[in-house]
């Protein structure tokens, strides 16, 4: 449903769960001409720095704030993005 109400990504990332290798899936990601990308398996660590920023975002940003809309969603985090990406201030070399 997502897909369909949405501006559709190009690339979609997931785990090697049984619901992301399935051929039905898969189907799916070529009928909306997605390209799937997902950790190697044996290697969890590869998708480690997503997985850092998206627990990052959620408590500097989502946890503290109420969303009435899914346009207040996209800004916020859009704002939050471009913050984290040009203005915060980060340990990571």
């Amino acid at each position: 449903m997502a897909l369909d109400k949405h501006r559709k990504p190009v690339i979609i990332h997931s785990d090697m769960g049984s619901q992301y290798t399935s051929a039905e899936f898969n189907i799916k990601c070529q009928n909306y001409g997605l390209k799937h990308s997902y950790s190697l398996k044996g290697h969890p660590y590869d998708n480690g720095r997503m997985e850092v920023f998206h627990s990052i975002l959620k408590c500097e940003e989502v946890y503290f704030k109420t969303y009435e809309t899914l346009t207040q969603v996209q800004a916020a985090i859009g704002w939050y993005i471009n913050f984290y990406n040009r203005n915060r201030i980060s340990n990571v070399a």
